[in-house]
């Protein structure tokens, strides 16, 4: 009877023993800082974007103390002439293609509002900058001769990470999307200046709806013309929402 007893205390020490193994084996999954946690408050708010006037709401984004901007983020690369054309997808690709090459590594998703800036790494080794989904980059009226609120707004909505390296600088053409059609597309006299992470509720809903999908360079007039409806104050539907689903 003892030797059973014994038998079934030594059964339970091996039992603890190996829950305890799997609780230590388990990890916490990395927390993803590239979208808006889904804590944040969300807003109705478009201030700032579509045709409402103001900055967009959200949470304050700069950039690293490591990572310098060398002179201005400007709304078009200088090298070039500027965007003077109608507000269609065709018209701005058209512009693009026929743009000569230059020395500015293109990162990004976006169409109308493209961000040229020189990025200093101050460290010695390499920096990793991320830049978030929903960051949205608003002209500096107080920098440039553009007015407030006649320059269209960038937004970021999938993340885009770049390695600089130690006491390197990268010349750095950042893709964005246009939040605003009824302004005028930014130039090169537009300077720009990273605002905040936006938690209006339709951004976070569709930044979250993109996330992970690997066809998104397929679909950017599609982006642009959601961004302009929900922007312009119509929600997304649902149909809308099946849509964007669908991409792969």
């Amino acid at each position: 009877m003892k030797s059973k007893i014994y038998l079934f205390l030594a059964f339970l020490i091996v039992v603890a023993f190996a829950i305890t193994s799997c609780k230590k084996d388990k990890t916490t999954p990395p927390v993803d800082d590239t979208y808006v946690p889904l804590a944040v408050n969300l807003s109705t708010s478009l201030q700032g974007l579509g045709a409402n006037h103001g900055i967009p709401v959200g949470s304050a984004w700069a950039f690293p103390a490591n990572i310098k901007v060398v002179g201005h983020i400007l709304g078009g690369d200088p090298g070039k002439a500027p965007y003077l054309g109608i507000k269609t997808v065709k018209s701005w690709d058209e512009y693009v293609e026929n743009s000569p090459k230059t020395n500015w590594q293109i990162d990004g998703l976006g169409e109308f509002v493209f961000l040229y800036m020189k990025l200093h790494n101050t460290g010695t080794t390499s920096a990793k900058l991320i830049f978030p989904a929903g960051l949205v980059f608003c002209n500096d009226s107080t920098t440039d001769s553009t007015a407030v609120d006649t320059t269209q707004t960038g937004i970021i909505v999938v993340p885009d990470t770049v390695v600089i390296p130690g006491g390197d600088t990268l010349n750095l053409c950042l893709k964005s999307f246009c939040t605003n059609p009824n302004r005028h597309a930014p130039t090169f006299v537009s300077v720009y200046k990273p605002r905040v992470v936006s938690n209006n509720n339709q951004v976070y809903h569709f930044i979250n709806a993109l996330k992970g999908k690997t066809t998104l360079p397929s679909h950017e007039s599609e982006i642009l013309t959601y961004i302009w409806q929900f922007t312009g104050g119509n929600p997304l539907t649902e149909a809308d929402w099946a849509t964007i689903a669908s991409w792969q």
